[in-house]
């Protein structure tokens, strides 16, 4: 049974690059792919690399032809994804992936799921663990990721004061020794 497809969706490459290695779909893959233009689907910028990535990898695995990497990219160009920019420095992207245990790439899409209070579409299972830390909703499919199928996964609730707001650093001082 299809999950109601919210207004606003963090997209993560999982849940596109299934859009053109047909072998990778699942049904969640395939319903937010007919709701393209319904719903607005944010990517951030690093999206393009990783989708590139995937593509060029599948080629060189055999599973594009040459002739059809190039339509495939000008297609995927095409896509009514809206492009994020997300404005994290170092020190925070650095923060996030150890409390998370995530990839800087991988971050990035949480960071900006959190960012917009829209759930993250993915099938990657530490991405699913980090958002229900962060209190971040998901959008899986469990027949894929270990959960019960195609669920619309509420976050729990962020420990600490509940707003989800990062607690202050405190700075670090240097002491010499005495």
């Amino acid at each position: 049974m299809p999950v109601p497809i919210p207004r606003l969706v963090v997209l993560d490459c999982t849940i596109t690059v299934p859009w053109y290695l047909t072998d990778e779909a699942n049904a969640l893959s395939e319903q937010l792919f007919e709701g393209l233009g319904g719903s607005t689907y944010l990517v951030p910028v690093l999206w393009r690399l990783e989708f590139i990535s995937a593509m060029r990898a599948a080629h060189r695995r055999g599973r594009i032809p040459s002739n059809r990497l190039a339509a495939i990219f000008d297609q995927a160009g095409r896509l009514p994804l809206r492009q994020q920019h997300l404005l994290l420095d170092v020190l925070d992207i650095a923060e996030g992936c150890e409390r998370f245990g995530l990839t800087p790439y991988d971050y990035v899409y949480l960071a900006l799921a959190r960012e917009h209070a829209a759930p993250l579409a993915t099938m990657d299972t530490a991405l699913i663990r980090a958002c229900r830390q962060a209190g971040v909703a998901v959008l899986t499919d469990g027949t894929q990721a270990g959960e019960p199928s195609a669920v619309y996964v509420s976050p729990r609730p962020p420990s600490g004061d509940g707003t989800g707001a990062r607690k202050p650093r405190r700075a670090s001082r240097a002491h010499p020794n005495p």
